[in-house]
């Protein structure tokens, strides 16, 4: 994977040189409500908007995934609490009853009983299902 970063970032590197390479020529550049005129060469200008595209995009990610930190945040807060409460109960107190024990079959188990009831019925032998033809 790291073979895969490196030879990414080296035709990146190749593709910026070759623009650079091929772009020379000076352009100016103005911004309407403003006065001045700033003269740079052309390649400058499109490494420059695309560093200002990647700053956006990474800013609009970190914008879209405040909500996400913020839940990460809140769990580790909780998590830590109940390690705390945990560290304060008595080690020689009772283990409180499993809430799985008291909960209904599972649904494999219940297929389960399904199929015992259709092989062997109450009547004590298998039994014989007629087919939807017959």
């Amino acid at each position: 994977m790291k073979f895969l970063y490196r030879a990414l970032f080296l035709l990146f590197i190749l593709v910026g040189v070759l623009i650079a390479v091929s772009n020379p020529q000076p352009v100016q550049l103005t911004l309407w409500p403003l006065p001045h005129v700033v003269v740079m060469p052309l390649y400058l200008l499109v490494v420059a908007l695309l560093l200002l595209g990647v700053l956006a995009g990474l800013g609009m990610g970190w914008w879209a995934a405040r909500h996400h930190r913020r839940r990460a945040r809140d769990a580790g807060s909780e998590a830590a609490r109940l390690e705390r409460e945990l560290a304060r109960l008595p080690a020689s107190q009772p283990a409180a009853p499993s809430p799985a024990a008291a909960s209904p079959p599972s649904r494999d188990q219940r297929a389960i009983e399904r199929q015992s009831a259709l092989v062997a019925p109450e009547l004590g032998g298998p039994q014989t299902t007629r087919g939807p033809f017959s």
